[in-house]
């Protein structure tokens, strides 16, 4: 089971419907690294293992690299929207953390038109919809601004049948989706 989370902007701005536990979707999945870097060939084997949210131990290896993007293929591959690290390039492991969550639309509206992409997108079956709970806090950012942010301490979720993005937690609503893989994409 693979955990994935989505923001309810993504579904605000007209991206996806609204999600439904039980039913199956197509997506690709985008990455965001934690402690990503380069790791030795002997833990190449790709690996997911959950570890809170939609937040993983990860290892994969670098399948695709351009000035605005990189793949991993971590068992299922996902990308992220951003110049990749100096050190990354195609055939390279990589280890540490990474936050996986639904394409908001990078994927398919421009990235998987460029040269050389893999074709990410996957169908997936939402076995639960978790609605994060977890309590909102005020904190000052590095520069004096507040700003709100969820209390980490805290972390809590509740099961929902559906995404309901105009009006969980105020029409701020996290999800994690957890998500059986169904079918990859035809050769």
């Amino acid at each position: 089971m693979l955990h994935v989370g989505l923001a309810a902007w993504i579904i605000q701005d007209g991206n996806y419907g609204e999600f439904e536990a039980g039913r199956e979707y197509r997506f690709a999945l985008e990455f965001y690294p934690h402690e990503l870097a380069a790791a030795s060939h002997a833990s190449s084997t790709p690996l997911l293992s959950h570890l809170t949210n939609a937040l993983h131990e990860a290892r994969g290896k670098i399948v695709v690299c351009t000035d605005s993007a990189w793949v991993v293929d971590f068992g299922v591959p996902a990308f992220q929207e951003a110049k990749p690290p100096p050190w990354a390039k195609p055939g390279i492991s990589v280890g540490g953390r990474v936050y996986l969550g639904v394409d908001p639309f990078f994927y398919f509206e421009r990235l998987k038109n460029e040269k050389g992409m893999p074709n990410l997108f996957r169908q997936w079956l939402l076995r639960r919809i978790l609605l994060e709970t977890t309590p909102w806090k005020e904190s000052t950012d590095a520069i004096g601004r507040k700003i709100i942010e969820r209390d980490s301490t805290r972390e809590s979720f509740v099961e929902v049948p559906a995404t309901d993005a105009w009006n969980h937690d105020g029409g701020h609503g996290h999800y994690v989706f957890e998500c059986e893989l169904r079918q990859e994409p035809a050769v």
